[in-house]
């Protein structure tokens, strides 16, 4: 070869071995940016894996609740058996005349100190699924691991209870959602004679998980005992509690104040005497702080007596059925001077026992506006009315038997 070829050759080698060094550094900085997209990707997994174990532990499990499943139609069903034990009737409630939609039989008064009045059926089956399946979508777990409040003068309870709650803004809803709290309250509105305000507490759907620690005697009220005027609205005048589901045991809302044919005269009187005691120092809630230094004896012997067999009203969960009850009454020498709590509506949800938890839709009724504003008299005079409302089509029906 000549020496022009042989120059011509070593040209060609340098100028190749120029390009591979260029492609060297090439897949050098390819490399380096593989391997910060797998970093970042590595980090980003991580950050998943965190907010789906903390949406975990915030959101209800469908395996916590295994007292539900759905059946082929889709809809939800209770592998509870239905609870037969239902609240003894003082008599029965034309609800019909309060309800016009509400064409069922079986409503009845199950007392009238405080006022309340049972209506099975008072939502379908497929409601009670739609509002469970809205439960799992918005409730939000608290007090995991805790007991939801120490029972007043103890220093521990038996059992631990979780609990997940909504507070639901109906105007923030939409679809479905929207239209079935729409239905809740105007039905809720019809029943009570209150109409829909803005002034209301929110609704809320509540799911109260079996009790830590096995079997539960009795009614466990390790959450203690409250009035629905509690967290400071004075003007709840009547609630309404909505069963979605049923529970193998426990779960039952109990007033140990409330007069009703179980009566066990003086055990009654003496519940009724503290559950007076409480209410007339302004207490709303027998774990607050300020009760166990002022009456916790008094309070603690209350909550004992709920927790036990000793009379009061205990009413079943049962899926569907509505449990109204009166918090406020009309008071003064002449009758409707005045307004304040019940006495007798001081309650609480037992803790379930079992394997199966219990959902509720809870909703509260305020007082309007515009019956506010001539003072307590005028207030009192519509609670009264109210009252005689219900009271009216229990005395219909048994004006007609």
């Amino acid at each position: 070869m000549s020496d022009a070829g042989v120059a011509e050759a070593r040209r060609r080698l340098a100028a190749m071995r120029g390009s591979l060094e260029g492609l060297r550094q090439h897949q050098a900085r390819l490399e380096a940016v593989c391997r910060q997209a797998q970093d970042r990707e590595a980090k980003l997994k991580t950050q998943l894996e965190e907010l789906l174990t903390e949406a975990e532990k915030v959101k209800p499990r469908r395996e916590d609740i295994e007292s539900l499943f759905y059946s082929d139609q889709g809809v939800w069903s209770a592998n509870a058996k239905a609870a037969s034990s239902l609240p003894k009737a003082l008599r029965p409630l034309q609800a019909s005349v309060l309800l016009p939609s509400y064409q069922r039989s079986g409503a009845f008064l199950c007392s009238e100190s405080p006022l309340a009045a049972f209506l099975p059926d008072f939502a379908s089956a497929e409601e009670c699924a739609q509002l469970i399946e809205l439960g799992f979508r918005t409730c939000r777990r608290h007090n995991e691991d805790a007991q939801e409040m120490q029972r007043t003068g103890e220093a521990s309870a038996e059992v631990l209870r979780g609990v997940a709650t909504a507070s639901l803004e109906v105007s923030r809803l939409s679809g479905a959602d929207k239209m079935l709290m729409l239905e809740m309250q105007q039905r809720v509105a019809s029943l009570t004679g209150i109409p829909i305000h803005g002034q209301e507490i929110n609704p809320f759907l509540k799911f109260d998980q079996p009790a830590q620690g096995g079997h539960v005697p009795g009614d466990d009220l390790s959450i203690g005992l409250h009035l629905d005027v509690n967290g400071g609205f004075p003007h709840c005048v009547c609630s309404i509690i909505l069963y979605l589901n049923e529970v193998e045991s426990g779960g039952r809302t109990v007033f140990p104040c409330a007069e009703t044919p179980n009566a066990h005269g003086e055990e009654e009187a003496c519940s009724r005497a503290l559950g007076e005691v409480l209410a007339g120092a302004g207490h709303t809630h027998t774990s607050h702080s300020a009760v166990a230094e002022a009456l916790g004896e008094q309070a603690a012997e209350l909550v004992r007596r709920a927790s036990g067999r000793l009379a009061g009203l205990r009413v079943v969960p049962r899926r569907g059925a509505a449990l109204c009850f009166f918090t406020l009454r009309p008071e003064g020498a002449e009758g409707c001077e005045s307004f304040g709590p019940d006495p007798a509506s001081w309650h609480g949800g037992a803790a379930v026992a079992g394997r199966l938890g219990k959902w509720t839709l809870q909703v509260f009724k305020e007082v309007p506006i515009s019956h506010r504003c001539g003072g307590p008299a005028e207030e009192a005079r519509y609670i009264e009315s109210l009252r005689q409302r219900v009271l009216q089509a229990a005395t219909s029906i048994a004006a007609t038997d």
